[in-house]
């Protein structure tokens, strides 16, 4: 039964347009309400946490096993100095942590989970502008995986720089169509930026499969 209505919903993501409220057959007089009750206070919901694991993709996308990827196996060094700025996160010594996953790229350019939590750590520091030219990096460098794209665009939607958070969920869905976090993170980009359109509730509808918060927004869409 939870098949069907998966592909049922996956039939449905391809067929919404991609249309502003307006368009979308939303009065304007509904969706100024909605921006109105987002400005006095009604709860936000917060972008999906990001991940720092590779073996995050194997649950987001239920088609990843015909596509999979072959896992690059680090270097010794590489990883024993990834397990130590992990080490470092987890007690939010980012600024170490920052330092020790340098090292562990720089024994091994092809860490990809160490470039990517070297982008994470780096934004914990302080540091965003280089975390975004990291993360960026390591989406045109490999842009089999979902995972640098999500975690971009949840750094610039938390910051709250939408338009360039959508562009970069754009690119994730575009090339990982059944993901769901990259189709639960375009949904609130778009919402967040007052767009209640058929597109934003398309890409939440097919997320709620895996984000319950999907569901609770769903719940609030205008009529």
């Amino acid at each position: 039964m939870q098949l069907v209505l998966l592909l049922a919903i996956i039939a449905g993501m391809f067929l919404a347009p991609a249309l502003h409220a307006q368009s979308a057959g939303i009065p304007t007089e509904t969706t100024r309400r909605m921006n109105e009750v987002s400005k006095m206070g009604e709860p936000k919901l917060k972008p999906a946490a990001e991940s720092r694991s590779l073996s995050f993709e194997e649950g987001d996308d239920p088609t990843v096993a015909a596509h999979s990827v072959p896992p690059h196996e680090p270097l010794k060094t590489a990883h024993k100095a990834a397990d130590k700025a992990e080490h470092l996160a987890k007690k939010n010594r980012h600024a170490e942590a920052v330092e020790i996953y340098r090292e562990a790229v720089a024994a091994d350019p092809l860490y990809y989970e160490a470039w990517n939590n070297l982008a994470l750590e780096l934004d914990a520091a302080g540091q965003s502008d280089e975390a975004a030219a990291t993360f960026r990096r390591l989406i045109q460098s490999s842009p089999e995986h979902v995972l640098g794209f999500t975690n971009l665009a949840t750094m610039l939607s938390k910051q709250h720089h939408y338009v360039e958070a959508e562009a970069v969920v754009r690119q994730a869905v575009k090339l990982h169509a059944y993901s769901f976090k990259a189709n639960y993170t375009l949904g609130l980009v778009l919402v967040d930026q007052g767009k209640w359109n058929e597109e934003a509730k398309a890409k939440l509808e097919y997320a709620q499969l895996r984000y319950p918060d999907a569901k609770t927004l769903l719940a609030k869409w205008p009529k």
